[in-house]
C-alpha cells in the first residue's frame, strides 16, 4: 500500500530566491503570495511569538494583539471597551497563556496578519486620538472655569474700596447707608470700575456686584454683598445673587 503524500513535507529541494512552498500542495510560490495559484489555498503567516507578546504586554488593552493575528472585531471591542480596564486584564491572562505556548503551536492556531509595526501605529494613533478627546472634554470645561473664576475674583478686589466706605461710615454714624448719596464725599471710592464688575450701593449697605460683557456668558450676573452689624463691626455675607456657585469663591457660596 503506497504511503500517503504528506503535505508539509519539506520539499525535494530549497525554493528559489524570493519563493517560499505552499503550505497545502508544496507548489513552489512567491514569497509574497498570499494565495497559491496552483491550488488555490490562503497561505498562513507566520506568527511571530516575540512580536505578538510585545504586543500583548505593552498593548493588549487596546487590542492590538488581536489585530496582529487578524481577529478585528475582537481587537475593535478591546478598543471600545480599554477604559473599562477589563481588556488590560484579559490581555494579561492572554499573556501568560501565549508565554507558555510553543512557537510552532501558536503557528497552528493563528496566523499572522499584517505588519506589527503598522498595526502598533495604527491602534496607537486611534487610541492617542481617543485619549486627546478625553482630555479635552475634560480639561476644556475645566480651564473655561478657571478663566471666569479668575474674573469673578478680579472683580470683586474692586468691591473692597466700597466694603471699607459702608464700613467707616457705620463706625462714624452707627448706621447704614441707603446709598452713595449718604457716604461722606471723602468715603467714597475713586478707583476705576473693574473691567469684569461693576459695585453699585444700595439701601442698608447692600452692594451688588455685577459681571460685565466683559464676562461673556456671566454678563448680567450678579453677587450680593450684605452687610451685617455685629459688637466688633461689619460683617459680610456674599452668597446671594444669580451668579452660579461653580464661579464663585468659596466664601461667597451658599452652605449646602
Amino acid at each position: 500500500m503506497a504511503e500517503a503524500a504528506n503535505p508539509y513535507a519539506p520539499p525535494a529541494s530549497a525554493p528559489a530566491p524570493g519563493h517560499k512552498q505552499c503550505d497545502s500542495c508544496g507548489a513552489d510560490i512567491l514569497a509574497k503570495a498570499e494565495i497559491c495559484p496552483k491550488c488555490g489555498v490562503r497561505q498562513h503567516s507566520h506568527v511571530s511569538k516575540a512580536v505578538l507578546l510585545l504586543l500583548t504586554f505593552f498593548f493588549g488593552g487596546i487590542g492590538a494583539h488581536k489585530f496582529y493575528l487578524g481577529k478585528w472585531w475582537q481587537g475593535a471591542l478591546y478598543l471600545v471597551f480599554f477604559w473599562t480596564w477589563i481588556p488590560a486584564l484579559v490581555a494579561l491572562i492572554e499573556f501568560i497563556v501565549y508565554a507558555f505556548t510553543s512557537a510552532e503551536r501558536l503557528n497552528e492556531k493563528y496566523s499572522a496578519h499584517g505588519s506589527a509595526a503598522v498595526v502598533v501605529v495604527v491602534v496607537g494613533v486611534v487610541f492617542a486620538v481617543m485619549m486627546l478627546g478625553i482630555l479635552a472634554a475634560v480639561a476644556i470645561p475645566a480651564y473655561q472655569d478657571y478663566t471666569q473664576r479668575a474674573r469673578v475674583a478680579e472683580a470683586i478686589v474692586s468691591v473692597h474700596p466700597w466694603r471699607a466706605a459702608v464700613a467707616e461710615h457705620y463706625a462714624q454714624n452707627k448706621q447704614l447707608p441707603n446709598g452713595v448719596a449718604d457716604l461722606a464725599k471723602d468715603l467714597v471710592p475713586q478707583e476705576p470700575a473693574s473691567r469684569n464688575g461693576a459695585a453699585s450701593l444700595g439701601a442698608n449697605g447692600m452692594l451688588t456686584l455685577t459681571m460685565t460683557p466683559a464676562t461673556g456668558a456671566m454678563a448680567g450676573k450678579t453677587i450680593l454683598f450684605r452687610p451685617q452689624a455685629e459688637p466688633g463691626g461689619l460683617i459680610w455675607d456674599c452668597t446671594g445673587g444669580t451668579l452660579e456657585p461653580r464661579y464663585r469663591p468659596a466664601t461667597c457660596r451658599a452652605p449646602r
